[in-house]
């Protein structure tokens, strides 16, 4: 675990997986990340690359090989290294190596820059292809907020869109990505409640909103969630949990029409080699 502070807030951040594990206000002693309490889930803010959710039977093929590639890619529980700190700023790196490897056949770097402001938190994402052949990419955030419900209730709360949306729901459709629900989401506001997610994550392609707020209803309690421009969205939490996933994505699970090739997945990147991608989200509280 390693720590940034400023004069606002503080911060640690898991070497492990690279997650965000703490966010604290100093002037409330608010903590915005989730804790990680196994009776829900032991996760705070899984990293995903270079898929986001799973890929139809798992795998995928590449130059006429079959490779086997675990749900949310292949960084999500290796140590990450520190490459400078420094006050409210710290790099971290992964480097591909045997494991990764061995379920993603390219050489790269992937650095995460995590930076503390007067409002909260950026986290930025450099993806380096230091392999000789064009390597497909997807990215996808996973951060967990807390909600109070000791104090409060779900219903209390509500999920805000800075933009208006008519949006069409999809998800888990017999395991694989589909359209559960059309004319879901009309206007900016979905409320939350206990058994928001009892049918698993909520996700929404091509949305419009940059920003991503959950907010209280009986006070000025709130999160936004900066997207940086991933054009779609999960939120999450196991049933009645008492935290908030609100993940900005660039490309998402396999549906059942998947062709097996990564570079046929939509968002994925096509990284020449030699070449970095840059992105990032925001925390403002």
């Amino acid at each position: 675990m390693i720590g940034i502070e400023n004069q606002y807030f503080t911060a640690k951040i898991d070497l492990k997986g690279a997650q965000l594990a703490s966010l604290i206000k100093k002037s409330t002693n608010y903590e915005y990340i989730w804790q990680r309490d196994p009776k829900y889930w032991t996760d705070s803010a899984p990293n995903l690359f270079p898929i986001v959710g799973h890929l139809k039977d798992n795998s995928y093929q590449y130059r006429q090989k079959i490779y086997q590639m675990p749900k949310h890619g292949v960084v999500r529980h290796e140590l990450f290294s520190v490459v400078k700190k420094a006050g409210n700023h710290c790099q971290l790196a992964f480097q591909d190596n045997q494991n990764s490897r061995a379920a993603y056949p390219f050489l790269f770097t992937l650095l995460i820059d995590f930076t503390l402001t007067e409002n909260g938190m950026k986290v930025d994402y450099t993806i380096q292809n230091q392999d000789k052949k064009i390597m497909p990419v997807g990215l996808g955030y996973h951060p967990a907020f807390t909600i109070d419900t000791e104090n409060y209730q779900h219903e209390d709360y509500e999920i805000i869109f800075n933009k208006k949306e008519n949006l069409a729901l999809y998800g888990l459709v017999d395991n694989y990505f589909g359209l559960r629900q059309k004319d879901y989401l009309i206007g900016d506001t979905l409320p939350l409640t206990p058994s928001l997610f009892d049918d698993d994550a909520l996700v929404f392609t091509n949305i419009k909103s940059s920003t991503i707020t959950i907010k209280r209803k009986k006070d000025d309690w709130f999160l936004t969630v900066e997207t940086g421009g991933a054009p779609h969205l999960g939120l999450w939490a196991k049933s009645a949990a008492p935290y908030v996933c609100i993940e900005p994505w660039y490309t998402y699970l396999d549906g059942p029409d998947a062709t097996g090739d990564l570079l046929d997945k939509p968002g994925m990147y096509a990284l020449e080699a030699g070449e970095e991608l840059k992105r990032g989200y925001g925390i403002l509280v």
